[in-house]
């Protein structure tokens, strides 16, 4: 195996970008004693600047991504036995709530160019039992969201958006966060802004914004009156205190993983690689850096994920199987037809993005990677 003249430094680790903002934000809250939403007014701070930010009049902050797409799907009332149109190429935390509320994922293939959701095959899909799509905004890259709208509209489905990675991110000149009826983020610590754990949901519609705020706070309505099932899904002071100051940053913070992104690309595009697509009308905030080895390497990429690693690049490989391969979804009826996601699985290979990244280690991660994949392809 060829060692390259640049090296990486040993034991490369990058998280958060934070500054003394967010270090006496976070002081304050620990000097006031107040931790939480009922005794803070960070939290609502929080919610009004990101509704501010994306545009939506409603937003509901909660502990985790996970937790904001449970809350929409409980809100927009999903149940048992109903069908959710949801993509193959996700995380578990997408799909992971469908079933907590009893409902069946229908796993639906992917865009060969985006990985986002593909709308001609989530609208074969449909049956009489569908009720809602679940789309994510795969790695930054916006869901077609126009064709999704007129599809559930059609349906009388519910959209919902999991824009876990897609912060800040635009679809024809608007950030997504009221496109959909319901829109999910997560602020975990590699995300694109962070409160460390943490989650926002985003809506335009009033009723599903309260049944949100119930659904988080034990399905209480007002003191003592429970009005149907719900959660501990308060998101703390702490977190909040972060978020107000992130928020701030997070233009910058897109602009740098943009930056990172080309860096990549002009290291890579000599290569027979299919690199990121971004389509014309989507403005994309690249939470990680994707691209597909030609198939005759598919065998191999894992042979040259390690190669990369020894070499210290911190690289990795989401998803490496569609999420029905996983065990925990062994009880649904195939076979499951998405055969964009097998091939983008086996293919698939990612660089990080993240803002505290200096630009001279990307150039360098860009230079390694290209020179390790050459010599797989001579």
């Amino acid at each position: 195996m060829k060692k390259h003249s640049k090296r990486l430094p040993e034991g490369l680790r990058f998280g958060p970008l934070f500054d003394e903002a967010e270090v006496e934000m976070v002081s304050e809250v620990v000097r006031s004693g107040r931790l939480t939403q009922f005794s803070s007014s960070l939290v609502t701070e929080f919610e009004d600047a990101f509704a501010a930010y994306v545009e939506a009049p409603a937003a509901i902050a909660v502990n985790s991504g996970t937790a904001a797409l449970h809350t929409a799907l409980a809100a927009a009332g999903i149940g048992l036995g109903d069908e959710v149109i949801v993509p193959a190429f996700t995380f578990i935390g997408t799909v992971g709530p469908i079933l907590q509320q009893q409902a069946v994922p229908v796993f639906t293939d992917i865009d060969p160019q985006t990985f986002c959701i593909s709308v001609e095959d989530a609208a074969r899909k449909i049956t009489p039992k569908t009720k809602a799509i679940l789309a994510v905004d795969m790695f930054g890259h916006p869901a077609d969201l126009d064709p999704l709208r007129e599809l559930a509209a059609e349906h009388s489905l519910v959209l919902i958006e999991d824009a876990c990675q897609a912060h800040g991110a635009k679809y024809k000149g608007a950030r997504v966060g009221n496109l959909a009826d319901l829109t999910c983020f997560s602020f975990y610590e590699s995300k694109n802004m962070t409160t460390g754990e943490g989650g926002m949901i985003t809506t335009g519609n009033e009723r599903l914004a309260q049944l949100c705020r119930m659904i988080r706070h034990q399905g209480e309505e007002n003191w003592g009156i429970i009005k149907r099932l719900g959660f501990n899904y308060r998101m703390p002071a702490l977190q909040a205190a972060l978020g107000v100051v992130q928020i701030k940053k997070l233009d910058k913070f897109n602009e740098m993983r943009r930056e990172r992104a080309a860096i990549y690309t002009k290291a890579l595009s000599d290569l027979d690689l299919q690199l990121p697509g971004e389509n014309p009308d989507v403005w994309s905030v690249f939470h990680v850096y994707s691209f597909l080895l030609p198939r005759r390497l598919a065998e191999r990429r894992d042979e040259i994920v390690q190669h990369l690693r020894e070499e210290r690049v911190p690289v990795g490989v989401a998803y490496p199987r569609p999420l029905y391969a996983s065990p925990v979804f062994a009880h649904l009826e195939g076979p499951f037809e998405c055969p964009v996601t097998e091939d983008v699985c086996s293919r698939v290979i990612t660089l990080p993005t993240l803002q505290s990244i200096p630009v001279e280690i990307a150039e360098t991660i860009g230079e390694i990677t290209r020179d390790v994949i050459s010599e797989y392809m001579e």
